[in-house]
């Protein structure tokens, strides 16, 4: 990414309300948020912009795509790497650790405080202490 582009992340979640939490949590960044809500919109945004994106907002309990298989999906093939922030608001801890094992950046429990979200998506993009 070029001084003046916009970091591109892509929310895989099915309620559009997560997506207004995360646009209003990471407004005034330097960021382009998109989102997919349905299993057809995500492997087609994911497909389509593929070595544009930066990172990947992915819900867990996707009902028509388990966010599981889109994980492993993306960790498993062998393109450009996206960083991947797994969301969940129904696992319990003691999950995580095989979500990451899965090759996730980094996995939250929502919903978090906006202010977690921009430092979780800072620490994921390797962005800490530069503004978004």
């Amino acid at each position: 990414m070029s001084d003046g582009e916009k970091t591109l992340i892509v929310l895989v979640a099915a309620k559009q309300e997560l997506h207004n939490y995360l646009r209003d949590a990471l407004a005034e960044t330097n960021l382009a948020l998109l989102h997919a809500s349905t299993k057809e919109e995500a492997v087609a945004v994911l497909e389509r912009l593929k070595t544009q994106i930066d990172l990947a907002i992915i819900e867990l309990e996707l009902p028509d795509l388990g966010g599981w298989d889109l994980i492993r999906q993306l960790t498993w093939q062998p393109k450009k790497p996206v960083k991947i922030i797994a969301a969940t608001s129904v696992f319990p801890e003691p999950f995580f650790g095989k979500v990451k094992e899965l090759g996730v950046d980094e996995v939250v429990r929502s919903p978090i405080p906006p202010e977690a979200w921009r430092k979780t998506v800072e620490t994921v993009l390797g962005k800490n202490g530069n503004a978004l």
